[in-house]
């Protein structure tokens, strides 16, 4: 995971897809990147859930867990797993007001159908067009 400030500072001004509040900042791990922590099944993770868009840490919680768990299930094509992307996610505005629990099921469906397109999103950018573009 990202934890040091000149590493997101880095993810900040790299590429990214948006998908309604969310935004997925990505890049490749950098050349120095030691290998034990960059292996070809795993990437970097940073999240961004400022207090300001998101009040309840219920929300902001519900949220780094639902990014997690759909990085967990990603399956990238044979090709992508030899490259480790640093991504980062970022909550850009506030959620919706309809959401009055911050433990709501209707939430939790929210939040998981806008990070698993941002997701897809970012595969079919990133990795489908590098294939292609190999091809």
């Amino acid at each position: 995971m990202l934890r040091q400030p000149e590493a997101f500072a880095a993810c900040f001004t790299a590429r990214y897809a948006q998908q309604a509040e969310f935004r997925l900042h990505y890049r490749a791990v950098s050349a120095d990147a030691s290998p034990t922590e960059s292996g070809p099944e795993h990437c970097w993770l940073g999240l961004v859930i400022p207090k300001k868009f998101c009040k309840p840490a219920v929300r902001r919680n519900l949220i780094k867990r639902v990014m997690r768990q759909a990085l967990r299930e990603l399956r990238l094509p044979p090709g992508a797993r030899s490259q480790a992307p640093v991504l980062m996610l970022r909550l850009t505005r506030k959620l919706p007001a309809e959401f009055r629990s911050a433990r709501s099921p209707a939430l939790l469906a929210y939040v998981q159908q806008a990070v698993n397109a941002l997701l897809k999103s970012w595969v079919e950018r990133t990795v489908v067009a590098s294939e292609q573009g190999l091809a």
